[in-house]
């Protein structure tokens, strides 16, 4: 099983990095885990370095972890960065085809169609190393429309039909839209947080 984080840019940094994966370490010691990264500096853990071609801006990097080049094999689940892991999330975790957070706090908001809005959020995903190539390939058939197209690869997945299925609710915690239960993961939904 491998675990993976993807840190481009300067929004987060190794700490980041670093405490997630000792948070998550707990609940899975035996997994690889991986970091796709431009700049493997004090991260502790094995660094994938991200691809020389396409260049991609922040959270468009993560599609890559869908490309048959990515050097993993087997069960994957991700994380991104934003997240504070506060207890055991192991019983949310499902692998069912590409699985992905479903966002409760917009189940009841409009979705306008000019602005490709979902109700996925791709900070923790689950799938296995080359089912998903697909959407790799497609997104290159393409990739400069798509770039303009989408806010981010949430909408780029809904909109492009790929088939996706989503975590139960309550295995995250939006800081900004607080869950009405416990959730074992606080999501700062992109802010840039300070650690503790």
């Amino acid at each position: 099983m491998n675990i993976i984080f993807v840190k481009v840019g300067d929004l987060y940094n190794e700490k980041h990095v670093n405490r997630l994966y000792n948070q998550i370490n707990k609940y899975y010691p035996e997994a690889n885990y991986y970091c796709y990264t431009e700049n493997s500096k004090n991260i502790k853990i094995n660094c994938i370095p991200v691809f020389k071609k396409p260049t991609l801006r922040s959270w468009w990097n993560k599609l890559a972890m869908f490309s048959e080049e990515f050097p993993v094999k087997g069960k994957c689940l991700y994380f991104d960065l934003d997240m504070d892991i506060k207890g055991d999330f192991t019983n949310f975790i499902k692998w069912n085809g590409l699985t992905i957070t479903k966002v409760y706090w917009k189940d009841n908001l409009y979705m306008a169609p000019h602005a490709y809005d979902v109700h996925i959020n791709s900070s923790v995903i689950t799938w296995t190393a080359g089912e998903q190539k697909h959407i790799w390939n497609h997104f290159m058939s393409n990739r400069d429309y798509f770039l303009r197209k989408y806010a981010g690869i949430d909408r780029f997945i809904v909109h492009e039909k790929f088939s996706h299925n989503v975590f139960k609710d309550g295995i995250i915690n939006s800081i900004s839209n607080p869950y009405k239960d416990y959730a074992p993961i606080d999501m700062y939904n992109g802010l840039k947080y300070e650690l503790t």
